[in-house]
């Protein structure tokens, strides 16, 4: 016996002998066996649970089609009617760009690796200039930093924004400005199939790879921006002339989407619900009532001229009034109880829900700390921050960078200052580096112990630090120089035998 035959089931049919006919049988597909059926996907399955649950498969695109205009608009009125709307827009601009901006540092380097401090000086005080309010933007009334936070809330709130190049003689002082448009310049309804094989698919257009070559914006008409009839009529602006930012959430995105939009249902009934609640205990407040006949003989009562068009008398009420009940007529309380000891919990279960839908914790939102300890608000502000910084990547690399490689060459053609840089040389001098903001922790002593002993393990550097806190580290070393320089010196805060010390001491 094989070593196969002694696990062969009892009831197993014999092996056919060599060259014996073989009785092949076919059996007629069927439906699955029920034990079968419970080891399968349950999201799957339509049921009458289930029934209500799309079974509609369509690409992101596909919905934003019919969807974007609506959403855009709801998202709009979320930012200005809403008061977690507002603070959570706030929080973008507050958390990504911060008070001082995105910070430029120029990393220019000499063919032998050391920094090349002069140029880099050079560029960052030119850049400073063009970065001031009157310079950069064509309407000269931003300033870069007001351009950015700017940008930033139009992106978050309407999913988009276009920043448009503007380049020519009457452009500044380098000859390039930048120009902010809103996404509703864009018509969600224009999709053309082209003589060329390009594709123009909700006001933009596509090559056959699908990498964007021209932006058909809405003309602006006399009356446009006053009575928001939108124009039907476009103007073809290239794509090299157009930064089109937004957050792609799938490949081949042509629209993007705004940021809140998996929470705007939530906050519109929380409102709702809330306003409710709020007209419920003004009422309750005024302890408002009835008078209810009793008596069918009862003279009327109250003053004719209040009468409704029902023949019914109104009676004003007011807080801290009474008034006599007369004959015939009871009094019947209206007090309602609500809103009551559910309606916190309820509301803040709701903002939890809509908090996770925005990418920010519940107290971040709501600014409510009422049952958050130390741990939990140190986990969440943590997971805030790391979103806030995976955000300003983003941010740094789809524009800050687009916009500084814009601006470059022509500075380096028409300012004064940098037209001894050479052209030639240009690789060299595009070496920017961009610093978002940082925080301080809650408890910055623990933060500061940690960092010392990262440094005397050697596992972390000071400029290291330093950077992490949205400074430059070249910045700091010369203002600690020129204050030794003064006489000032750092004290002494740790007697760690792994405390690192500078070479010439220790080789002494």
């Amino acid at each position: 016996m094989g070593i196969f035959d002694r696990f062969r089931r009892r009831d197993a049919a014999p092996v056919s002998a060599p060259h014996a006919p073989v009785e092949h049988r076919i059996r007629r597909a069927g439906p699955m066996p029920t034990h079968a059926q419970r080891r399968t996907f349950e999201a799957g399955i339509t049921d009458r649970l289930t029934a209500s649950w799309t079974t509609t498969d369509e690409t992101i695109n596909q919905s934003l089609v019919r969807t974007l205009k609506v959403m855009r608009a709801r998202s709009r009125a979320f930012e200005r009617d809403d008061e977690y709307g507002r603070r959570f827009f706030r929080l973008i601009q507050t958390n990504i760009i911060g008070h001082a901006g995105i910070t430029l540092k120029m990393n220019c380097r000499r063919p032998d690796g050391t920094l090349d401090e002069a140029d880099n000086r050079l560029i960052e005080a030119a850049h400073a200039r063009f970065w001031r309010r009157g310079q950069m933007d064509v309407t000269g009334r931003l300033s870069g930093t007001t351009f950015e936070r700017l940008a930033l809330k139009m992106v978050g709130r309407d999913g988009e924004v276009l920043v448009r190049i503007v380049r020519g003689s009457d452009q500044g002082i380098h000859r390039i400005r930048f120009q902010l448009l809103p996404a509703h310049l864009l018509d969600e309804a224009h999709n053309v199939d082209l003589a060329d094989g390009n594709r123009i698919r909700m006001g933009v257009e596509f090559d056959p790879w699908m990498k964007p070559v021209a932006y058909h914006l809405r003309l602006q008409d006399r009356s446009s921006d006053l009575h928001g009839q939108p124009s039907q009529r476009y103007q073809r602006v290239p794509a090299e002339d157009i930064i089109h930012l937004f957050v792609p959430e799938e490949v081949d995105q042509w629209r993007g989407v705004p940021w809140a939009y998996v929470s705007l249902r939530s906050a519109r009934q929380l409102e709702r619900f809330e306003e409710a609640a709020l007209v419920a205990a003004n009422v309750g407040a005024a302890k408002m009532g009835f008078f209810q006949q009793k008596d069918a003989e009862a003279a009327p009562i109250g003053d004719p001229d209040a009468e409704d068009e029902n023949g019914d008398f109104t009676v004003e009420a007011a807080p801290g009034s009474f008034d006599v009940i007369p004959d015939g007529y009871e009094l019947k309380e209206y007090n309602p109880a609500y809103p009551n000891e559910v309606f916190d919990p309820f509301a803040s279960a709701v903002a939890r829900r809509m908090a996770s839908g925005l990418m920010t914790s519940h107290h971040s939102l709501t600014g409510n700390l009422k049952d958050v300890n130390f741990s939990s608000i140190r986990t969440g502000t943590l997971d805030d921050r790391d979103n806030w910084m995976v955000m300003q990547d983003w941010f740094i690399t789809d524009l800050r960078l687009r916009m500084f490689e814009e601006w470059l060459p022509r500075a380096m053609a028409f300012d004064p200052e940098l037209r001894s840089l050479p052209m030639s040389k240009f690789d060299k001098f595009n070496a920017p580096l961009f610093y978002g903001r940082r925080w301080d922790w809650i408890d910055p002593q623990s933060d500061m112990t940690a960092n010392e002993k990262a440094v005397g393990l050697r596992v972390k550097s000071r400029a290291g630090i330093i950077r992490e806190r949205g400074e430059d580290p070249e910045v700091v070393f010369k203002e600690l120089e020129e204050e030794e320089a003064r006489g000032f010196t750092a004290p002494n805060t740790s007697n760690s035998p792994n405390q690192s010390q500078p070479k010439a001491a220790s080789a002494a």
